[in-house]
């Protein structure tokens, strides 16, 4: 590899003449700035990062896709084609691969992972869209969550599934056809086909990726994976009131960025997003808030829920857990300098204390209640 390397060198080098700017590219072709493992394999953040490397092993993904793809549909070998669908993510994420690994989770019954493949499926684009949706809206069904399951299979068709005769026939949905939620759900679902609101909502919600439990979040992020997050379009301001500042201008010094969709019932959806100073860079503190909508997006409820928004802060450091209780830790950052004399831009923390705790919980109505204080907290 490394001969191959250096006759690439000599021939740039023979070609432009300019010996640091063919170091310099070569180096940057070489760089693998993040690497995967399999306990990667769910890590949305990861991933993304992944994907700005330099290098790219699409080829040799494409193979191992190949491979597990014939393993699970013509040799029905439903280990081996989860061990190649694995190696291709880790070699290079796709959309496809992990929407086929939630396949094969599925007729594995390991549902937990089923849901996780898909929900990264979703995060990378996989066409279409509408059977991820129903592919969902099946798990729920066999788990017996009969009125998610509905949800889901609204949302299916108001994505664009439209296979109508299936969906009266497919066993993995036969408790929801048990249920009370099925007719509603397949009503409402068509007649949402062309509501173009609908679509707008869900568009909004999909870009959210999805983490298992415990999540701990982090108060700064490397450089690479907040690269990888995706920026929360103006499209989408509706949503994020802060977007419009109080002259309801569009707030151009603050980015907005997609983080993470915590928590998800029948009534509501609970998604976490990061408030950045741009024109700081990348000593910018980040500020997570939490925002909970009803399916059809109309906010309810909106909390502060970690990092911090100024330099000089206490760090929020917070843990979701799966029965949607959130722990936050406040601590009080030491500096490497004073910084009464030296401010805090660029000021390295060299250790943090413990000053007090908070716990919420998403409460079944969407409301985000202080346990601690055993009242809701005010808005921030």
């Amino acid at each position: 590899m490394k001969s191959i390397y250096f006759v690439a060198f000599l021939l740039l080098v023979a070609s432009c003449g300019e010996p640091t700017e063919v170091i310099n590219t070569i180096k940057k072709q070489q760089r693998v700035d993040i690497q995967l493992s399999d306990a990667d394999l769910f890590e949305t953040s990861k991933i993304f990062a992944f994907l700005q490397n330099d290098i790219k092993f699409i080829e040799e993904a494409n193979k191992l896709y190949l491979n597990g793809l014939d393993a699970f549909k013509n040799k029905k070998d439903l280990d081996s084609a989860d061990f190649y669908l694995r190696k291709s993510i880790l070699k290079e994420p796709s959309g496809k691969a992990y929407y086929e690994l939630g396949n094969v989770y599925m007729d594995k019954k390991q549902y937990g992972k089923a849901l996780n493949a898909y929900d990264l499926a979703e995060n990378l684009n996989y066409q279409p869209f509408s059977k991820i949706l129903y592919n969902k809206s099946c798990l729920y069904s066999l788990q017996k969550e009969v009125e998610l399951s509905g949800q889901y299979l609204e949302y299916a068709l108001q994505a664009g599934y439209n296979n109508l005769d299936h969906i009266d026939k497919d066993a993995d949905l036969a408790e929801l056809r048990k249920s009370e939620h099925f007719k509603p759900a397949l009503e409402k679902g068509v007649r949402g086909m062309s509501n173009s609101k609908n679509l707008f909502w869900l568009q909004f919600k999909k870009l959210f990726p999805k983490y298992p439990f415990p999540h701990k979040i982090k108060s700064q992020l490397d450089e690479k994976i907040m690269s990888g997050m995706q920026y929360i379009s103006y499209d989408f301001e509706k949503y994020i009131s802060e977007m419009r500042d109080e002259k309801f201008s569009r707030e151009v010094s603050k980015g907005f960025y997609h983080y993470a969709q915590m928590y998800e019932t029948d009534d509501f959806v609970a998604v976490v997003y990061i408030v950045k100073d741009e024109f700081m860079g990348e000593a910018a503190p980040l500020l997570y808030r939490m925002a909970t909508f009803t399916h059809e997006g109309k906010l309810i409820d909106k909390k502060r829920i970690g990092g911090k928004e100024y330099l000089s802060d206490d760090i929020w450091e917070t843990t979701f857990n799966k029965d949607r209780t959130i722990d936050i830790r406040i601590l009080e950052p030491t500096y490497e300098k004073d910084p009464d004399e030296f401010g805090y831009y660029e000021n390295q923390v060299v250790s943090t204390k413990e000053v007090d705790t908070k716990r919420y919980k998403v409460n079944d109505a969407g409301k985000i209640v202080d346990l601690s204080q055993n009242k809701d907290v005010a808005n921030i």
